[in-house]
């Protein structure tokens, strides 16, 4: 028994405890466990309809359920056996679109999906080919309700005779496709299943509660994320999930604990203390992985939450910037202020250009559904390695590895270390990034579909229209490059010395402000015209800027006004705005 399975274990008891501790400070070998307890491998669900399918289920059934069915519905066909934790993936979690069950298949002559940019694109049947398969159906469905006109229409055209020989639920999920219904894969990776319809036929090995619950947490626990929060992070906010999942402890608050980490860590880094500052930096991105897998875990999923997890790491980030800044024995504030906008700058161009490409190529097409061809060819390897993979990663300076530099480079010397090393790292990820971004723009045909998500970001005075046409994901980053560059020129010309602290909090202000803007946008939420309007907008805040400087005027007052605004009442009127309940 390791402390995982102790703080996961319902049973563990006092004696347990003392145990383990024992046997690691002294090696003993004795030990003793509450009997084992058996998961049910049969799928139940609860929280969504559910109907079981069988050789007497017919098409129009389903149809005749999902029209009058209140929940999402599952289609679970007879047989299947999926561990539980790998089920609730596609049932649990919440699902915008609709949802299919499919394992990563090895053997492409067994292969019956093609998956490409997060949606299922081709199915193969016994009249339909699939060249491009790369993933096995396990035969679970989730049919999403905000999709329901548009399954419906598309079910109707599977009534044909021709169809007959065809599996209901292959003959639904190719329905879906076929009609550029999205479909988002939920995968089980190389995990056992069972659904000897399609030639799995072994059987599933029992999980105890104990190992059920450790499984649940590696599902939790993100593996898609960067080199070191792979490597190093996740697996040390393992045990923070497993004891705060015990404990109760919600997600938000987990993240409210690391957000006060963070600010002690930027305490520290203020009184030159940069190597115990340094370690909780780390600490706080430890519990701040944690957040997460504690809401994946116990699926308690919201829009503030994602909100506020998002904010909260630019806060922690940008007030170590000001902390390194002003515990510096010479005037680093002009640093702070450049690498908070070229963070910025890259930050917003990231989320931007993946909302957009997305749509660009990510878009489904509708194919008539009796083309045998699904109009994929077999694709060519490209032979990237897993070495080039994790590369790849590395080049785009995630937060752990971007957290790690400023740690490591604090600890060696502080902010003379941390803005010249984090420059230099982060212009070598930004060439890179947008370099990879513009060769694929430039393959981008036509005008694309509208989003609204550069409109929304843009907090222009004199237009709301979406600028830069195929380029468009550009424009928020290259407008905030503009509104910070030109205001600390003007500060530059105006006198050196007004390039200070209160500056950095102004500028800190107006940049969270954007970021609360992209992800609003990225829910299609806009911000508050009368919010907007009090903070000025990209050109009143530049004409304030230059009015205030050139004057001399003391910067305390408007950086206390747009924390307020931007931080305070902005983050209240989000609040509320969200827990209105929406209507139908």
């Amino acid at each position: 028994m390791d402390v995982l399975d102790l703080l996961l274990h319902d049973c563990a008891t006092i004696d347990e405890w003392s145990e383990w501790f024992w046997e690691r400070f002294t090696k003993a070998r004795s030990h003793s466990s509450c009997k084992d307890r058996y998961l049910v491998i049969h799928s139940s669900i609860v929280s969504d309809v559910k109907l079981m399918i069988d050789g007497s289920t017919s098409l129009e059934s389903i149809i005749e359920l999902l029209r009058s069915a209140d929940q999402d519905l599952i289609l679970e066909e007879s047989g299947v056996e999926v561990h539980q934790p790998y089920l609730d993936e596609l049932v649990d979690i919440p699902h915008r679109q609709s949802a299919a069950l499919l394992a990563s298949g090895k053997d492409s002559k067994v292969n019956d999906l093609f998956v490409r940019n997060k949606l299922i694109r081709s199915v193969r049947t016994k009249m339909h080919a699939t060249p491009a398969a790369n993933r096995r159906f396990v035969g679970v469905i989730r049919l999403s309700l905000n999709q329901r006109e548009e399954i419906l229409e598309a079910l109707a055209e599977g009534k044909d005779a021709r169809f007959a020989s065809v599996p209901l639920l292959d003959l639904i999920l190719l329905l879906l496709v076929r009609n550029a219904i999205a479909v988002t894969p939920v995968s089980i990776e190389g995990a056992p299943w069972r659904n000897p319809s399609r030639g799995e036929d072994k059987a599933l090995p029992l999980l105890s509660v104990r190992a059920n619950r450790r499984l649940k947490l590696t599902l939790a626990n993100r593996s898609n994320d960067g080199f070191f929060s792979v490597l190093v992070l996740r697996r040390l906010s393992k045990p923070i999930t497993a004891f705060s999942v015990r404990l109760g402890i919600s997600p938000n608050l987990i993240t409210f604990l690391s957000l006060l980490i963070g600010f002690y860590s930027a305490y520290l880094f203020s009184q030159r203390d940069y190597i115990l500052g340094a370690l909780l930096f780390q600490l706080s991105l430890i519990v701040d992985c944690s957040d997460g897998e504690v809401a994946r875990y116990t699926r308690k999923f919201s829009d503030f939450g994602r909100w506020f997890d998002a904010s909260t790491d630019r806060v922690k980030e940008y007030t170590a910037y000001a902390a390194l800044a002003y515990s510096a024995p010479e005037s680093m504030w002009p640093w702070a202020i450049g690498l908070m906008a070229l963070q910025t700058f890259r930050h917003l161009s990231d989320y931007t250009f993946s909302a957009i490409s997305q749509l660009r190529e990510g878009g489904l097409k509708k194919r008539d559904i009796f083309i045998a061809d699904d109009g994929f060819s077999e694709p060519q390897w490209r032979g990237e390695s897993e070495f080039k993979y994790w590369v790849k990663k590395i080049l785009n300076f995630p937060i752990g590895e971007r957290w790690l530099a400023i740690s490591v480079l604090a600890a060696i010397g502080g902010g003379q270390w941390v803005f010249p090393g984090m420059f230099f790292f982060g212009s070598i990820s930004l060439l890179y990034a947008w370099l990879t971004r513009i060769r694929r723009t430039l393959t981008w045909k036509g005008e694309g579909p509208k989003n609204s998500v550069v409109a929304y970001q843009q907090d222009l005075l004199f237009t709301s229209r979406a600028l830069g046409g195929r380029f468009s994901w550009a424009i928020p980053s290259l407008l905030r490059a503009l509104e910070i560059l030109s205001i600390l020129a003007i500060a530059f010309i105006a006198d050196d010395a007004t390039v200070d602290g209160y500056l950095f909090l102004a500028l800190f202000a107006i940049v969270y402000h954007h970021y609360d803007a992209l992800y609003r946008s990225l829910q299609s939420q806009t911000f508050p015209k009368w919010l907007s309007l009090f903070g000025l907008k990209v050109e009143g805040r530049i004409v304030l800027f230059a009015l205030l400087l050139v004057a001399g005027i003391n910067l305390q007052f408007v950086a206390y006004f747009f924390l307020v605004l931007f931080l305070g009442v902005a983050s209240i009127q989000w609040f509320f705005q969200i827990r209105k309940p929406s209507r139908a």
